[in-house]
């Protein structure tokens, strides 16, 4: 990949919660990056109501890129499984993995209510998977989200919705809760398993932006462009990494307060 190498996840182009209408917003972010690496949700594909907006908007991204001249590379997540041909990216020879997050719980989002619901089918997808190998527990993690779409999305921004809507029906808002508190242990057993050799794991998928730290391995999870959380630019050039913080405006997203650099 061109250095330097700029990751975002959890675009979620098309979604009527996300806060990218016009991808012209992330023109100062993207500006001067080598390669976008967008590490899944990038865009609407599985959720019909938003599909035709979504793929518009990643055809002006496409657009946007070609026009800076920074090269394009796309990694699926649980709402755009068909995005790209590979789950993860390795970074400065494998010491850094990048990959959207869902294959780190069993049922790929816990909280969803189609999860919540499809629990027994879950099971059938996971009997005809052996998952011992990185690229068949991907495959399954991509099974698993077609089954799980829902029949509709939430298209509200407005903060009291999106909270309404995290915890209904009851037992979902627990779901979420345990998923956040677990969400780092179990993206470390997911890394040590599958990837024994990185040092850095970085996800998406949570809407949970942070930094982990621990004398073995560094979990970094960088958010989402969805209220009410936030979200996180990295970047790997010349042998640092670095995390920062998306600066929002109405008008554009720019890089942010820089959180923590890593030579690898």
């Amino acid at each position: 990949m061109k250095e330097p190498v700029l990751i975002l996840s959890d675009l979620h182009l098309g979604h009527k919660a996300s806060i990218i209408d016009d991808v012209s917003v992330l023109e100062p972010l993207i500006r001067g990056a080598g390669t976008l690496l967008l590490n899944g949700d990038t865009w609407q594909e599985l959720a019909r109501e938003f599909q035709e907006a979504g793929k518009l908007l990643l055809e002006q991204l496409q657009q946007l890129c070609a026009r800076l001249g920074v090269d394009m590379l796309m990694l699926p997540g649980n709402h755009d499984p068909g995005s790209g041909s590979q789950g993860y990216a390795l970074l400065a020879e494998g010491k850094i993995v990048v990959t959207h997050g869902d294959c780190v719980f069993r049922d790929g989002a816990p909280w969803s209510r189609m999860a919540m619901k499809k629990q027994s089918e879950v099971a059938q997808l996971w009997s005809q998977h052996a998952a011992s190998h990185i690229d068949d527990r991907l495959q399954l993690g991509r099974e698993i989200a077609r089954l799980l779409i829902p029949p509709h999305y939430p298209h509200s921004r407005k903060i009291w919705m999106r909270a309404w809507d995290a915890v209904m029906p009851p037992g979902r808002g627990l779901r979420m809760l345990i998923a956040w508190m677990t969400m780092v242990k179990q993206t470390r057993i997911f890394a040590r398993r599958y990837f024994p050799d990185c040092e850095i794991i970085l996800c998406g998928h949570f809407h949970r932006c942070g930094i982990w730290d621990d004398d073995e391995l560094l979990v970094i999870n960088s958010g989402s462009f969805m209220p009410p959380g936030g979200a996180y630019w990295c970047e790997w050039n010349k042998r640092l990494f670095t995390v920062g913080q998306v600066k929002k405006s109405t008008t554009q997203m720019e890089r942010g307060e820089i959180l923590g650099v890593w030579l690898l």
